[in-house]
């Protein structure tokens, strides 16, 4: 099953579908089709002078648009601080990420290379 329908959706239109199994849109009639994996998807949310709630809003878009266009998974670049004191965004940016590996069924890590950097990678 892909991973838009998992989501609910038709991958043509958008209408929702069910997860039952079918193998054709109810509104369009496009059938399901499997889409190709494409890498991971790398987006910063830190260094451009992004509050809290600027982050939290672009993460949730992205993980919603990497998911639907089948990427691997999705780099989220949250910082960690420096000299001038810790990362406002990195705990927040931390958590909603873990909630939305969850969600999308997928697995939450750090990124081993980088201590500002978290994954999420859709199974």
């Amino acid at each position: 099953m892909s991973k838009s329908q998992q989501k609910g959706q038709c991958q043509d239109c958008g209408f929702p579908v069910d997860a039952t199994g079918h193998r054709e849109c109810p509104k369009c009639g496009a059938e399901e089709r499997e889409k190709p994996q494409l890498g991971l998807h790398v987006v910063d949310v830190a260094h451009n002078g992004e509050n809290v709630e600027a982050a939290r809003k672009r993460i949730e878009e992205e993980v919603d648009a990497a998911s639907y266009r089948g990427n691997s998974g999705i780099k989220i670049i949250h910082g960690y601080g420096s000299t001038s004191g810790p990362s406002r965004i990195s705990g927040p940016a931390v958590a909603l990420m873990k909630r939305l590996a969850e969600s999308y069924g997928g697995t939450f890590a750090g990124d081993g290379d980088n201590k500002g950097a978290s994954l999420i990678w859709f199974n």
